[in-house]
């Protein structure tokens, strides 16, 4: 997908000095990449105790032990 994006200067440096000799675009790509990775843990993370989960783990062991 082409955009065009106005980021502030000092970011790009910042970006791009912590990715030397990665293109503009494989940059942004990576810290968006990086972005996604720890907004998927963070709202794992904050489902922590509003999920009831129950442990079947023994009944299918049971069962695989019976087939």
């Amino acid at each position: 997908m082409r955009t065009t994006l106005e980021i502030d200067d000092a970011l790009m440096e910042a970006l791009l000095a912590r990715h030397p000799g990665v293109s503009k675009r494989r940059a942004v790509e990576a810290a968006i990449r990086e972005y996604l990775k720890h907004d998927t843990v963070a709202r794992i993370r904050a489902l922590a105790g509003k999920l009831d989960i129950e442990d079947v783990s023994a009944e299918l062991r049971r069962i695989d032990r019976h087939a």
